[in-house]
């Protein structure tokens, strides 16, 4: 990729037209759930830039009462079981240099994708890095819109693939007023939104066993 941020894409990317919906960001809730994410980093992303677009993650779910712990698997892995396996409460988050699935490779406006299966459950959820930062830099929001595309994907594992919203940060189209939120670091989950995530990451809090691989057969959300 070379030096600079130069990527940085975003769902479908529309016009600049507001599609009247207002979103309210909440008050922070007390962190009391965990979730925890690896991340491969196959797209070399700047380090400086890597851990800001994960910070902005962080505040964004600790915004919506979860808290997350993100573990770095590539390219410096820690000595870690979190890097090789998956479950209910960790999930695996795979930074690409380019889209490689055939379902996406051919739309370059999908910034992410993230694959759940017909019972609604995921852990493995992809962010294309090229496209991310391209967006970025036409906007000038950088490492805020790859942490906005973590959290959106990291959203579909929690909430299942049919969640994408008319507007905000689960919106399948962002335009211009979600670019807008995103600069200003005020794109938050929805209250509803917010309350289903807490239930769903507190009811998996018990021990589930952990798998090593992606379900085939999976449905895509795709950003």
């Amino acid at each position: 990729m070379g030096g600079g941020f130069r990527t940085c894409t975003i769902l479908t990317f529309l016009a600049l037209t507001s599609l009247g919906f207002t979103q309210t960001s909440q008050t922070a809730i007390p962190a009391r759930l965990e979730l925890s994410v690896s991340v491969y980093d196959y797209a070399h992303v700047p380090p400086e830039l890597l851990a800001a677009a994960e910070q902005d993650a962080r505040r964004i779910f600790q915004q919506a009462g979860v808290e997350t712990i993100w573990v770095p698997c590539l390219p410096k892995p820690i000595e870690s079981n979190a890097c090789y396996s998956v479950n209910s409460t960790h999930f695996m988050v795979k930074i690409l240099p380019h889209a490689i699935s055939a379902q996406v490779r051919d739309r370059d406006n999908v910034l992410g994708d993230a694959l759940v299966d017909e019972k609604g459950a995921g852990y493995y959820a992809y962010a294309f890095y090229d496209r991310v930062e391209r967006v970025a830099e036409e906007r000038k929001i950088c490492h805020a819109l790859l942490g906005n595309v973590l959290a959106h994907e990291i959203g579909h594992l929690l909430l299942g693939s049919k969640s994408h919203t008319v507007s905000g940060i689960m919106s399948a189209h962002w335009n211009g007023e979600e670019l807008r939120r995103i600069s200003e670091g005020s794109m938050f989950f929805t209250p509803k939104q917010s309350r289903l995530m807490r239930d769903r990451v507190g009811s998996r809090q018990v021990d589930v066993p952990a798998i090593t691989r992606a379900t085939t057969g999976g449905s895509r959300a795709s950003m």
